[in-house]
Order: structure tokens, then C-alpha cells, then sequence
């Protein structure tokens, strides 16, 4: 009758077996460069139009019973950010991400886009004035402007009752033509301002005002932000598996060489293969996804390395006598000690970079040992430190001295 080992006697076998010999290890740790923009301060220019009255003109003028102001709305000057986004190095914790840069720089608008007259008229006469028998004309350096059919059409709609004022906007040309404009030229021919009895124009008049452009420079300071955002990868089901992972074709089996049987080299008898499932063919994982399903198309790529440290070292089996003690290493990810998720016997990881050397803390009832994992020099698989006598033995590995 076959005996079944102790799990005590064949985890110590396994511990045995695993340090017999030392088995290597390396592992490179990378610090990239921040290429993530800060806000930077920027100037920004703009022209601000001018117009106003020049010193001959009188910008409130009465004739017989009719009185007409014009003044030029003034312009302002508005805050705005143009929007540009463009792809960015990714965070390299988020592999699954795409990474965007959105770049918003300052400008200003200024409004309106147009000179725009406001016209105010107020009619004292007993006759409505009907301002469709007034003619409007608008001159910038001696061309006359063409004004848009819609206001023509509200103007000569326009009556304006006895003993009542009106507003009406007119919209002249656009901003960029008044850069070298120096004089704008506004003339309002024939305005009944006087009347019989019987309700009969005896007399016209015209009304002009003369105005001046110029223009300011401005220049100010503002701030150019940058924003990051992340976005899941564009993921697409692959058209080669239809997602399964699987090369859709059949593919002679390379265990049985398509038989679906092979002969044992052992006894000589004949087995179903058990890859094919004796069919001679099976699956290979598709060569498109590597077996994924899903086709990746990143736009991110990492940022450049800004260092590299390269960590080298074994595992090692740590024992002690008795058991239970525990243990901690340094983490190369973050340089610094934490404990081992197992008491010993247990194997770990063992790293080191350089000259930094540092020991492997084995501690047991209030005892600390800090053990190297060499043996007379040598790299070591085991370590081993006594405690049953109260005061730390190491009977395999180097003592480090506190």
C-alpha cells in the first residue's frame, strides 16, 4: 500500500529544491519626463476702433419742427479662447487610455462688428414725417456706402407721428474697413421740417454730421491654459476571428500529425490525441488580435525616459528556525521596505541596484535579524537564522550588522 508524504515534508522538498540553485532576476524601473504643459502668460493685441463726432459737427440738430441726433455705438472689447487639441504622451499608469492636449489661447473680439449709427428723431410738426421721402446717404472717405437692403426697407417704412421720437439702427460697414478711414460722412437730404395748413411740405432741409476714425492699440496680458484629458483607447472587434481569439481555419494538429491517434512510446499502444480531441485538426490563436478579439488603435505613445534604474537579484528561500518568522524586502517599484505576504518558510524576491545593497529583515519574537543572501561570497539562494537560542544564529547568509 503506497504511503502518501506529509504536506509539511514535500512543501520542505520543494523549498529544498528551489534553492539549490540561484535563479536571476532583473527588473528596470523607469521615471518619464512630465511633458504636461503649466498655464503660461502670453500678451495679446487688438485694435479698438474710434469714432466720433469731429469738432464741426453737432451731433443734436433741430430744423423747424424736426430734431435728429446721431451717435456712433462705441466699441467694447471681449475675452474669448480658441480651442486646440492635439494628441499627447499618455500617463503611463493608464495603459488603456489615449491621452489629449486641449490648448486655450486668449483673444478678443470686439463688438460690434460693424459701425453702427443709432438715429433718434423727434417730429414736433402736426404732420406725420414719413421718412421714406427722406433721402440717406453714407460717405466714408469720399465712397459712398451701400447700405443692406433690410434697413432701407425698415427706413422708408418709417412714420413717425406728431409729438413722437423714434430710434432706428443703422448698420455701416465692417470694422476692418474702417482702419484707414478718416472721415465718415452721414447726410440725410430733403427732411420736411415745415408744413401749410393743409398739410403741404414748405420746406426741406438737410441734416449732415461729419465723423472721425482712428483706432488704439492695445496690448494685455493673459493666460494661456492647458487641459489633459484621457479617453479609452479606440477599440474594434477583430474581422479576422470575429472576436473569438481563434484563427477561424483549421490547422493539422502538430501532436498527433493529423491522425488523431498516436502510438505511446512507452507501452506501443495507440491513444486518442488528446490536443485535437482525435479530430487531427485544432486551433491556433489568431495571429491579427494575438488572441485578444479586439483590435487597438492607440494615438498615445509614452513620454520619453527621463531615468532608468535597473534592479538585479535571485530568490531566495528563507527558513528559520522555528518557523513563522516574518519577513520584509524592498520594493523596487517604490525603494522601500514591505512585508512579505507569507511567514517563513517562503521564497522572495531579492533586488538590489548598484551598490545599494539592502538586507532582507527577518524578524521573530522581538528578535530582528538583517540578513544578505551571500554564502562566502557568493550569491546565495538560502538564508537560515536560528532563534530558538533568544539571540539571532545565521547558519546560512550574512549577518548585517546593526
Amino acid at each position: 500500500m503506497k504511503r502518501l508524504l506529509p504536506s509539511t515534508i514535500i512543501l520542505s522538498l520543494l523549498l529544498l529544491l528551489g534553492s539549490c540553485t540561484v535563479q536571476q532576476l532583473s527588473y528596470t524601473q523607469k521615471t518619464y519626463q512630465n511633458t504636461q504643459k503649466s498655464d503660461e502668460t502670453v500678451q495679446v493685441q487688438y485694435t479698438l476702433p474710434v469714432v466720433k463726432p469731429a469738432a464741426k459737427t453737432t451731433q443734436e440738430q433741430t430744423k423747424g419742427g424736426v430734431t435728429i441726433s446721431v451717435e456712433v455705438l462705441s466699441f467694447s472689447a471681449h475675452l474669448m479662447e480658441e480651442e486646440e487639441e492635439n494628441v499627447a504622451y499618455k500617463i503611463p499608469a493608464q495603459d488603456d487610455y489615449d491621452v489629449f492636449e486641449i490648448r486655450k489661447t486668449p483673444y478678443y473680439r470686439v463688438s460690434p462688428e460693424n459701425i453702427r449709427f443709432k438715429i433718434r428723431i423727434r417730429n414736433r410738426e402736426d404732420v406725420p414725417l414719413k421718412l421714406s421721402e427722406v433721402g440717406f446717404a453714407l460717405i466714408i472717405d469720399g465712397t459712398q456706402w451701400s447700405f443692406p437692403s433690410t434697413h432701407l426697407e425698415e427706413w422708408n417704412k418709417g412714420l413717425i407721428l406728431s409729438g413722437f421720437e423714434k430710434e432706428y439702427f443703422v448698420d455701416g460697414p465692417q470694422l476692418d474697413g474702417l482702419v484707414n478711414a478718416q472721415v465718415v460722412y452721414l447726410f440725410l437730404n430733403g427732411v420736411p421740417v415745415s408744413y401749410d395748413k393743409a398739410g403741404n411740405v414748405t420746406e426741406k432741409k438737410n441734416f449732415e454730421w461729419f465723423f472721425e476714425c482712428s483706432s488704439t492699440e492695445v496690448t494685455k496680458e493673459e493666460e494661456v491654459h492647458y487641459e489633459y484629458v484621457s479617453r479609452p483607447i479606440h477599440k474594434e472587434r477583430c474581422h479576422k476571428c470575429t472576436g473569438t481569439g481563434k484563427d477561424p481555419q483549421l490547422y493539422k494538429c502538430d501532436k498527433c500529425a493529423g491522425n488523431g491517434a498516436y502510438i505511446s512510446k512507452i507501452d506501443g499502444k495507440t491513444y486518442k490525441c488528446s490536443k485535437c480531441d482525435g479530430t487531427g485538426k485544432i486551433q491556433v490563436t489568431c495571429d491579427h488580435c494575438k488572441g485578444t478579439g479586439v483590435l487597438e488603435y492607440p494615438k498615445s505613445t509614452l513620454p520619453p525616459v527621463d531615468q532608468s534604474i535597473t534592479w538585479n537579484g535571485w530568490k531566495v528561500t528563507v527558513s528559520t528556525i522555528p518557523k513563522g518568522a516574518s519577513i520584509k524586502i524592498v520594493d523596487p517599484e517604490t525603494g522601500v521596505y514591505t512585508a512579505a505576504p507569507y511567514n517563513t518558510p517562503v521564497i522572495t524576491p531579492w533586488y538590489y541596484t548598484g551598490t545599494d545593497k539592502r538586507p532582507i529583515i527577518i524578524e521573530y519574537n522581538g528578535q530582528t535579524a538583517k540578513i544578505l543572501p551571500y554564502h562566502e561570497g557568493a550569491p546565495s539562494a538560502r538564508v537560515v537564522v536560528d532563534f530558538s537560542s533568544g539571540t539571532p544564529v545565521v547558519t546560512r547568509g550574512e549577518l548585517v550588522a546593526e
